[in-house]
This record gives structure tokens, C-alpha cells and sequence, in this order.
């Protein structure tokens, strides 16, 4: 693993991660709407966003410590 993967790893443990490509669904999908790339939803178990969101400006530096430390608060609820 390189340098700071396991910090990534851990945050992301137990999120299914679905990629929408804006390129093909234009800047307007249905039901998402952001400011920013990337960015992140919480989806429920029908796949309806629950108005969590979660954007690249969140983290600062864009470092695996920095981005693992607020993605692991955003998905799991703990820093």
C-alpha cells in the first residue's frame, strides 16, 4: 500500500461507493445537487438521497490524513 492508503481504507470501511459521472448526467442529476467536485451523498437503502452531503472543501489540503479524518466523521460518525 502506498503512503497513507490505510487511513483512506479505514474511513471508507463498510461504504459502497457509487461514481456518477457528470460528464454524462450533466451538472443537474435528479435528486443530487452540489456546488463542487468531488462530493459526496448518503443514500438510503431505497437509494434516495437523506440530504447528508459532503464536499472536497471539507478537508482542507488535500492529504490521506486530512480527507480520511472527515470522511470517516461524514460516513461513520466519529472523528
Amino acid at each position: 500500500l502506498a503512503d497513507g492508503d490505510e487511513v483512506i481504507l479505514k474511513a471508507f470501511d463498510g461504504v459502497y461507493l457509487i461514481k456518477l459521472d457528470v460528464d454524462e448526467w450533466s451538472w443537474d442529476p435528479p435528486g443530487f445537487r452540489f456546488e463542487g467536485i468531488p462530493v459526496f451523498y448518503k443514500i438510503d437503502a431505497r437509494g434516495k438521497p437523506t440530504g447528508d452531503v459532503i464536499d472536497g472543501g471539507a478537508w482542507g489540503e488535500d492529504n490521506p490524513e486530512n480527507i480520511a479524518r472527515v470522511m470517516d466523521e461524514f460516513f461513520h460518525g466519529q472523528p
